[in-house]
């Protein structure tokens, strides 16, 4: 599958494409498509919460979900372990699992960083 780098605007395939992929599910609410409302994940609706443990739990769970919704497109990857870090800016998901017969592990950054106000 080929795609576009959502930052850099060039083209990704193989590896660099499925973590794109992956990335977009999770930073992506559900309902935050007008076409396509049950695309994404329920991962956002955890990151403004105080991160406990049980938090934690319920985001990776969330993020575990997201790849058992066909909608989705991630059904080429089967994760055998979702862990959710805790960073100074945000929050990573750390993921292992099999893709093309492969096991691989990657890391996706879930940032919350105050967004720019234009008002």
């Amino acid at each position: 599958m080929v795609g576009i780098d959502r930052k850099t605007g060039r083209k990704i395939d193989g590896f660099d494409q499925l973590v794109s992929r992956i990335t977009q599910v999770m930073t992506t609410p559900k309902v935050g498509r007008a076409k396509r409302p049950t695309f994404g994940s329920e991962v956002r609706q955890y990151m403004g919460a105080n991160m406990a443990d049980s938090m934690l739990i319920r985001l990776q769970a969330a993020a575990i979900g997201a790849f058992y919704e066909p909608i989705n497109g991630l059904t080429d990857f089967v994760p055998s372990r979702c862990v959710a870090k805790r960073l100074t800016n945000g929050l990573a998901l750390y993921f292992e699992g099999q893709w093309n017969g492969q096991t691989i592990k990657f890391e996706v950054p879930l940032d919350v960083s105050p967004s720019k106000s234009t008002a």
